[in-house]
């Protein structure tokens, strides 16, 4: 004859009161706790020996990736400069402004993709770089092909529209 399973288990008991039935167990590890044995997290229940171990609730950029992001920053900020210093010869007037402001979302979106898409300051400063990189590439561009300072030929208002623009698309 085969035996028929009631679906009722044997009864858990504490970890670390083995005479103490429990139904609770911890939220990292598993343990089965008592409620003298609980320590409430912010996650969760946890046992004594999770609860202690240290962990940091603040998450921040790390080396790597903001050396990649700092890297893209100044790659993708030295391509569209490049390209600034080609539209620049068109003499586009207004349309400047409206190119800032799509260099600026250009040079955020590269830093983000850089940072592993961390968003924070850091990440924002970085990404300000790389736009006002952009305009000092093509000032830098424009006065080796014309002659002059570069200093001369960097647009000063498109450098900040961009620079925040790119700011707030990273942050």
């Amino acid at each position: 004859m085969s035996s028929v399973d009631s679906g009722v288990s044997a009864p858990v008991t504490c970890a670390n009161h083995p005479k103490v039935e429990t139904g609770v167990s911890c939220s990292s590890c598993g343990k089965p706790i008592c409620p003298d044995c609980m320590v409430p997290a912010p996650v969760g229940i946890k046992c004594r020996e999770c609860a202690r171990q240290p962990r940091s609730a603040r998450v921040r950029l790390h080396t790597d990736k903001a050396v990649r992001a700092i890297l893209v920053a100044l790659g993708a900020g030295t391509a569209m400069g490049v390209v600034l210093a080609y539209a620049g010869s068109f003499n586009v007037g207004f349309f400047t402004f409206i190119l800032a402001y799509f260099v600026g979302i250009a040079a955020g979106r590269a830093t983000l993709w850089g940072a592993g898409y961390y968003r924070g300051t850091s990440t924002a400063w970085i990404a300000a770089g790389g736009a006002a990189w952009a305009y000092v590439i093509a000032g830098g561009v424009i006065a080796a092909s014309i002659g002059g300072s570069a200093r001369a030929y960097i647009q000063v208002l498109g450098l900040l529209i961009a620079a925040f623009v790119a700011y707030r698309e990273a942050s």
